[in-house]
């Protein structure tokens, strides 16, 4: 009986030591997994960086290239197609791609940037991305530039994002657990406005150097006179929006400040340059602290010298490291996660980053 429980205490020992190294095996497989998606460095078939894709501003294409031909050189299955408008019956365009496999795929839909429509080139390597993962891919026009009442960030306009999602899972096998939204500039306020106010369908919004609040933009921009964004607005909402007007609640209801709230249960991740003089950083900053917990949220005093400085105050607690960004990325001076909001500041001005953006969205499922 003795030998017997000495054997059996071998054992358990044994199994123990035994079980303990398989899990420690699997943690450092799961980080090598990880280190390897940013290096770029991952097994054939893996989800790995871009690494010919770094920026937006090292694009070749600007923001205002716009060719259905280039789209066909570079996707030749990318389709240029038409969605009726459940809101009012108007064919919009949009690009759509999907390989036409049987398995369930994560369906992208990038947002175009405030001037621009939806040939917009910078979005290609979103596109290139989604046909080497086999993901669904959908590039909507959403009423185009953000110059006239049907555009920014309208009813019509966050319907036809719905409308986009919808013709997608219709036409493809769309894994409705991993549908994600990204956009920059003004496709990321549409962007943060569509997860506010339909939370139910995202699994990840990207936002890169968002408007927060279109009153809000608006007052920056008359120190910017030469810029057109201050016509685009009062033509969009119908007039100067001077607090108190009809014009101002119409900004207001274009803007994500007014549905943030209701997008509590999104990951979202806000990302912005301290060096942008286009749209200030503080806008990502507020929409953080809409989403943050309190004791995460940053104050008004470190929003104001972030601005003023183009520079991060002194004791502002946070990491400079975030394991999306590698070395071509932009380079990371700040990172706060809060419940289901990341913010991400980099030293740099107007942009958008790639792999970033779908190394994150491929971690993310509802």
């Amino acid at each position: 009986m003795k030998n017997y429980s000495i054997l059996l205490s071998y054992l358990l020992v044994s199994f123990a030591l035994l079980l303990s190294s398989c899990t420690g095996e699997g943690a450092e497989d799961r980080q090598g997994q990880r280190e390897q998606k940013r290096n770029g460095t991952a097994a054939e078939g893996e989800i790995a960086r871009m690494e010919e894709y770094t920026t937006s501003k090292a694009y070749p294409a600007t923001f205002a290239e716009e060719s259905l031909r280039e789209w066909k050189r570079q996707i030749p299955e990318i389709q240029n197609v038409s969605i009726t408008s459940s809101a009012d019956g108007k064919q919009e365009p949009s690009l759509f791609y999907a390989s036409g496999s049987e398995q369930k795929k994560p369906l992208l839909v990038v947002l175009h940037s405030w001037s621009s429509e939806y040939l917009q080139e910078v979005s290609l390597p979103y596109a290139l991305w989604a046909k080497k993962y086999d993901w669904a891919f959908i590039h909507p026009n959403f009423r185009g530039a953000f110059d006239h009442p049907e555009a920014t960030a309208s009813d019509l306009a966050i319907q036809d994002i719905v409308d986009a999602v919808n013709y997608a899972k219709q036409h493809t096998d769309v894994d409705t657990s991993r549908i994600y939204l990204v956009g920059s500039s003004g496709g990321a306020m549409t962007a943060l406005v569509a997860a506010g106010r339909h939370p139910e369908i995202w699994a990840g919004v990207v936002a890169w150097v968002p408007i927060l609040d279109l009153v809000d933009w608006y007052d920056f921009n008359q120190y910017y006179p030469h810029r057109d964004y201050n016509d685009h607005i009062v033509a969009s909402c119908g007039g100067e929006p001077i607090p108190g007007t009809e014009a101002a609640e119409e900004c207001r209801s274009r803007s994500p400040i007014a549905y943030l709230d209701n997008a509590q249960n999104v990951p979202i991740f806000l990302i912005h340059g301290i060096n942008d003089v286009l749209v200030p950083p503080d806008h990502s900053i507020r929409a953080f602290n809409i989403l943050a917990k309190p004791e995460d949220r940053l104050s008004e005093e470190q929003m104001e010298y972030i601005v003023d400085e183009e520079a991060l105050p002194p004791g502002l607690n946070g990491t400079s490291k975030d394991p999306y960004f590698a070395e071509p990325d932009p380079n990371v001076v700040f990172e706060r996660k809060s419940d289901n909001v990341k913010l991400v500041l980099y030293e740099g001005v107007h942009d958008m980053g790639y792999n970033p953006t779908l190394l994150w969205l491929a971690d993310q499922q509802r």
